[in-house]
Order: structure tokens, then sequence, then C-alpha cells
């Protein structure tokens, strides 16, 4: 495979990409051995009446291509089940104590279906930034470190368009002092470099189809490519925001970066308010951890 300015020996994980661009096949789509009979997707079902507020039904399966007209699994399938049989379907979670991997402060590891995945990174992150809120006439304003629209998009992202024929591969969700950052297999599928390209015209190619139209049949993304977008316009909203805290994305050959940085709610606060967690009587703003 040509790499930059030189050709090296294709790696079996490549060998299997190649093999499934040349089929004209993704691995989201392609068959398991696993019988549909034998998993449930409750998980899936309440998250898609919840969020689309219309029954389930167990059609859906088929027609959204996690089930074969034989009542196998296909990959997509084995994905969105309750009890998940892909190994390399992970989340590593970590709060580090600096700006630098060095001690943690809490960590966690999470294996199994992608609804789940997302739910306890979102969890995780809620746990471990600074939330605060501010009394206006009407009612309170809330305040986060990261925009929670943003955090979402970008865990959506990295779970959707991950490679996942890399068997020892996973998301990573690091939280330091100053950002967070989520990483996770796979460079650009067009094979481009995110960080050579203009954001606001990336070029729709996905990785992994199957999962993408169903995360949007979830209303959890979009077909057009503007998750990056969505992620710089709702970090822009934050109070406090400046252009040095503009999100990065990079990517290499083997992985996928995306980069928020922390806004500083608490500089402006009463530090007997911030300790607390309790409204006082001559401040007009409150953090809670």
């Amino acid at each position: 495979m040509r790499i930059g300015d030189e050709s090296i020996p294709a790696t079996d994980e490549q060998m299997l990409r190649l093999v499934l661009k040349g089929a004209n096949r993704t691995f989201d789509s392609l068959h398991t051995t696993y019988p549909q009979n034998e998993h449930s997707f409750s998980i899936l079902a309440n998250t898609f009446k919840k969020r689309i507020v219309q029954p389930w039904d167990a059609k859906f399966l088929k027609s959204f291509g996690l089930v074969n007209e034989d009542g196998m699994l296909t990959n997509a399938g084995a994905l969105f089940a309750d009890d998940c049989p892909i190994v390399q379907s992970r989340l590593y979670c970590t709060r580090w104590n600096s700006n630098e991997k060095d001690d943690a402060i809490n960590d966690a590891e999470y294996t199994g279906n992608i609804l789940m995945l997302l739910r306890e990174a979102l969890n995780f992150v809620k746990s471990n930034t600074i939330n605060g809120w501010e009394k206006i006439p009407n009612g309170r304003k809330n305040h986060h470190e990261y925009a929670e629209r943003a955090v979402l998009e970008g865990l959506v992202n990295h779970f959707i368009h991950r490679d996942y024929t890399v068997i020892g591969g996973e998301v990573h969700l690091d939280i330091y002092n100053d950002r967070l950052t989520l990483t996770s297999p796979g460079g650009m599928y067009s094979g481009l470099m995110i960080q050579d390209l203009d954001i606001s015209d990336v070029p729709s190619d996905r990785r992994n189809p199957v999962l993408a139209d169903v995360m949007a049949q979830l209303d959890y993304m979009e077909k057009r490519g503007s998750g990056l977008n969505r992620i710089c316009k709702a970090t822009r909203e934050l109070d406090g925001y400046s252009d040095n805290l503009k999100p990065e994305f990079k990517s290499t050959v083997s992985h996928f970066m995306t980069t928020l940085y922390r806004v500083d709610i608490t500089a402006n606060q009463n530090e007997e308010c911030i300790t607390n967690g309790q409204q006082t009587d001559s401040n007009e703003s409150c953090l809670l951890n």
C-alpha cells in the first residue's frame, strides 16, 4: 500500500478493507453466524420508542439491515443487540488529573451495544465535568464546560464511523483539565486527512452506512455529513467561548481524533458558591459538580 512517499506491506486488517471495497461491501452489512432468535433488542426498541415516539416493530430489524433473510444478524445487528457479541465494540473513559496522561482521577471501561456505550459515555462526561446555572428573570440559565450537543455529536461520529475491522481497537474518551478528546480506530474513509480539508465542505463518505442509517432513524445524526459543523456551532454558542477554543479534528491513516477545549465557567464565580454547590443570598449564580 502507498503511504505518503513509500510503499509498505498491507496488514491483515488493510487487506480485509481492500477486499470489502473491491466487493462493494461494508463491514456492518456482512452477515454473521448469530441467529436473531438468540438475541434481544430491548435497548434499541426502547430508544426508538423514546426518541421517535412511535411503537417499535420487530420487522424494523430486517428493514434497517440488522437481520438478513435467513434470520441471521449482520454485524450492524450484532452491534445493536443487547448482549453485543462483537468484542471490539468497546469504550475506554479516563479523567486525567492534569493536561497530560499522568495520574487518573477516574476511569471506566464498557463493552457492547452501541447505544449503551453512547449512554455511558455521556454519563461519564456529565460526572467528570462542571455544570452550573445562573439566575435570570424568568428562571435560570445552565452553563457547561463543554457543549452537550457537541459532545453528543462527537461521540456518535466516533461510534458510527470507526473502523470495526480493527480487532484490538476501541473508542477512547479522555478528559483533561483543559480539554476533552475522542479517539477511534480508522482514519478518513476516503483516505484524506481531515486537517487538510475545510470542515464546512467535507464529503459524506460513510464507512458503516447501515449503522449510520439506523442512527439517523433514531434522530442521532443526519446523512449530510454535517456533524463536524454542528460540533463547532454548538461550541461557539457556549458562554465564555473564544476563537482559541475552536474544536480541532485530526486524522491519520489509522485513527481519528476530536478535541473539544474546556470553557472556564468558574472564572467569575464566587468561591464559596463553587465549593458548596448551593445558592447563596449574595450570589446570582451557582456551580454544581
